[in-house]
């Protein structure tokens, strides 16, 4: 389709075409009556055209990219040179978004650099740099991210704003600077500005957490819903996918983000900067008195930021935010920890989601597995629970780079807090007993269970679950966990 028209002509006629279904061209432009830029079109394109409408920024930046391909197909790039840094810079972060990194590292070993990239949080390693390019290839690197190349005693942080030259999009990577006995380890951590919205249903709830997610989580009038998991366990997709939701014309949003990774249009966001006094402590108070609906904080870091969300609710705002613990109840756990009183978690507290992110299942290698004695003896059950499961492993292709897995799936533990959980906070009881209460009364499911359903359902493997979920208690039978999370 675009090898027929050129950036200009699309930029005159303030159109662009964008796909095809079947033998028919689909056109977006701003103004779909004009008869010209129908005429325009079908010189183009023939009669057999689509016309539709997108606002002009969309068609602005589409036809930008376009150029953008049309420049780097034109410029065809040099040969890798064995002592060309600038070469191995440009070519590291293509390479990376090729193969779907989410970080770049580059690490100094005793006679060379280490190149690995994580790919679905797991290290995978790349290539190997040269001792004698190290020194240029970081230096260019500090210039680039802004960091004082002259330094090499202390850590430093920066930023990359790269431009693709194969698609033209621009790629923002955040650059680690950290100094080890062989020199300077740099992670570049890479942050596409174009990311895909998930909603609520694309997550991978379970049917019933689904269901009580929206209508005892999200439609709820005000308190403060947490999500909680490690670092890289998916929160702020979650997060967003939340805002997203609750993004209507009705609703004041506001955020405080440290930094913002996703632009919502239609919400006011905040990106907290320490260095000019842009920080919780002086945003926080602000935010309420910009009249919001819906606060979201980006972590709750501190007691300040903790007391600032609590009293937030209790005004009658709803409050959205991530946390650092292992899962449901830790959170609670944390929050008393931190001299929150009881009263208050009780009274503000509408929910906690707890995540991880496991591996899937690459489909194009992927084989019937037999579970191990030792897999069952770590999850405590037994072959018969697996009678009639898809159990997969995967065999290891060029698809997924021999790995077995290809993507990632969340896996969640839904923590609803009614009467009887918040009885059992206000009277300070243990962790086991709050556990005990949710379980009977809010039919709630593990981490370490909804892992243990998605592996039966063939969406990841046993090694998987054992690898990354905590094992906090024995799980129930699958028999039993089926109609507690809706599944048939």
């Amino acid at each position: 389709m675009l090898e027929t028209v050129s950036p200009k002509w699309c930029s005159e006629n303030n159109l662009i075409p964008v796909g095809r279904i079947e033998d028919r061209v689909v056109i977006a432009c701003t103004d779909p009556d004009n008869q010209e830029v129908k005429r325009k079109a079908k010189e183009a394109f023939g009669d057999k055209v689509i016309i539709g409408i997108a606002n002009s920024k969309s068609v602005a930046e589409t036809i930008h990219v376009f150029e953008l391909s049309r420049k780097a197909q034109k410029t065809s790039p040099k040969p890798l040179q064995k002592n060309d840094a600038k070469q191995v810079v440009e070519k590291l972060p293509v390479e990376a978004i090729e193969a779907g990194a989410s970080d770049i590292h580059l690490e100094p070993l005793k006679d060379q650099m280490r190149v690995r990239f994580r790919c679905d949080g797991v290290m995978m390693p790349h290539s190997v740099i040269d001792k004698d390019k190290v020194v240029s290839v970081i230096g260019r690197l500090k210039v680039l991210a802004g960091a004082d190349i002259s330094e090499k005693r202390q850590h430093q942080d920066g930023r990359i704003l790269f431009e693709n030259p194969v698609t033209g999009q621009n790629v923002d990577m955040r650059a680690s600077f950290y100094v080890t006995i062989f020199g300077e380890k740099l992670v570049l951590r890479v942050l596409s500005n174009k990311v895909e919205m998930l909603s609520v249903d694309q997550l991978g709830l379970t049917p019933k957490a689904t269901e009580s997610f929206y209508h005892d989580v999200l439609d709820t009038p005000s308190g403060i819903i947490l999500i909680t998991g490690p670092t890289g366990s998916g929160k702020t997709t979650t997060l967003y996918s939340c805002i997203n939701y609750l993004n209507s014309i009705e609703r004041s949003i506001i955020t405080a983000e440290d930094p913002v990774e996703y632009q919502v249009e239609g919400i006011s966001q905040c990106s907290l900067n320490i260095k000019i006094g842009v920080d919780y402590k002086s945003t926080l108070p602000a935010m309420v008195r910009q009249d919001p609906d819906v606060i979201v904080l980006g972590e709750i870091r501190d007691n300040f930021s903790a007391e600032a969300a609590i009293q937030a609710a209790l005004t009658g705002h709803k409050v959205l935010t991530t946390f650092h613990t292992e899962d449901t109840i830790g959170s609670l756990l944390r929050l008393m920890n931190m001299n929150i009183e009881t009263f208050l978690i009780s009274s503000t507290l509408v929910s906690v989601l707890a995540q991880r992110l496991l591996r899937k299942i690459c489909d194009h290698c992927s084989e019937p597995h037999m579970p191990t004695s030792g897999e069952l003896k770590r999850i405590g059950l037994t072959k018969a629970d697996f009678a009639d499961t898809n159990l997969l492993s995967g065999k290891g292709c060029e698809k997924c780079h021999f790995s077995g897995y290809a993507g990632r799936i969340g896996v969640y533990e839904l923590l609803v807090l009614n009467e009887q959980v918040k009885d059992a906070i206000l009277r300070n009881t243990s962790s086991y007993e709050i556990r005990r209460i949710s379980f009977q009364t809010s039919e709630m499911t593990t981490l370490l269970e909804e892992g243990l359903l998605k592996a039966a359902s063939g969406q990841t493997t046993l090694h998987e679950v054992i690898r990354h979920l905590p094992r906090m208690e024995k799980p129930r039978p699958l028999r039993e966990l089926r109609p507690l999370a809706g599944i048939r």
